[in-house]
């Protein structure tokens, strides 16, 4: 009987925390950002690339009118020298990742250049800072947004990136 009563409360909790997060994870501000909208079909996610640099500056960007605020970096390029604007994404999901990530740290940008307004700016896949610390905003296999995943498949996908 105990047993019974056991199981019970446990799967309603389980089903509770998952709609609990369900529900974090609806209440984000992405509009703009979502999967398959004019900015996401930006990103061709055959046309990846890589550069390194140092990190800048850590900044708002909405890149494209209607869409709501995301976080950038600017990167100065290890190569050449140029101050490249790369996205994130939106604020409601990437600044609670990111709060260790500090100005004047080499960084590995993993992503898609794109021309937006006539100008050439990275959207980010991955970033490297330092020798340890990760960051994913995108699927390597589709180019697809965390921020689009349900919450189990961004569990695991976050998972992952340690």
């Amino acid at each position: 009987m105990v047993k019974n009563i056991s199981l019970k409360l446990m799967t309603t909790l389980c089903i509770i925390a998952i709609f609990a997060t369900a529900a974090i994870a609806s209440d984000m501000e992405i509009k703009g950002w979502e999967k398959g909208g004019e900015y996401d079909k930006l990103y061709d996610n055959t046309d990846r690339d890589v550069f390194k640099g140092r990190l800048i500056k850590i900044t708002d960007v909405t890149p494209l009118d209607g869409m709501t605020e995301g976080v950038a970096i600017i990167v100065k390029d290890k190569e050449d020298g140029e101050n490249v604007l790369v996205h994130l994404g939106p604020n409601d999901f990437v600044e609670p990742r990111i709060k260790d990530l500090r100005p004047g740290v080499t960084v590995k940008v993993y992503g898609v250049l794109v021309e937006i307004d006539d100008r050439f700016e990275y959207m980010a896949a991955k970033l490297k800072a330092g020798e340890e610390r990760k960051y994913k905003f995108r699927l390597t296999k589709d180019g697809a947004p965390f921020w689009s995943l349900s919450p189990e498949d961004l569990k695991r996908e976050e998972a992952d990136i340690e």
